[in-house]
């Protein structure tokens, strides 16, 4: 009887601590630091947009941009040459961390279409 009774103790306090860290989380949106671009072509030879060219380029930084980094896992295997910088990647979204400069992720979109394009041009990232 003590057995059962101690066991419904015991899963009774993993629901109420469940709840509680459910509960302490709220969605809350917050300003983010940045900047963007819209453009025609493509990001490493822009040209003005044009009816049906129309992408654009997101730059994200400071704590969004930390935040992201920090949700996305590990860092590439075969990122940048300088170690000093830290690169995480998933699909079109280009995140990194440079010492002297923090964090910054990059995304974009066609605007056309919606889809997801990238936000940065090949290898600019690990330039320092």
């Amino acid at each position: 009887m003590l057995k059962r009774a101690s066991l419904l103790l015991a899963a009774t306090l993993c629901l109420l601590l469940a709840q509680h860290a459910h509960a302490v989380w709220d969605y809350v949106q917050k300003d983010i630091s940045g900047s963007w671009t819209i453009y025609g072509a493509y990001l490493d030879a822009p040209v003005p947009p044009a009816p049906g060219d129309n992408k654009v380029a997101f730059r994200l930084t400071g704590t969004a941009a930390k935040n992201m980094f920090d949700a996305m896992g590990p860092d590439m295997a075969d990122g940048c040459a300088d170690p000093t910088i830290r690169l995480r990647n998933r699909d079109m979204l280009l995140c990194r961390h440079r010492l002297h400069d923090g964090y910054r992720c990059e995304f974009g979109f066609d605007l056309s279409t919606g889809l997801s394009i990238g936000g940065s041009v090949s290898g600019a990232l690990c330039k320092p």
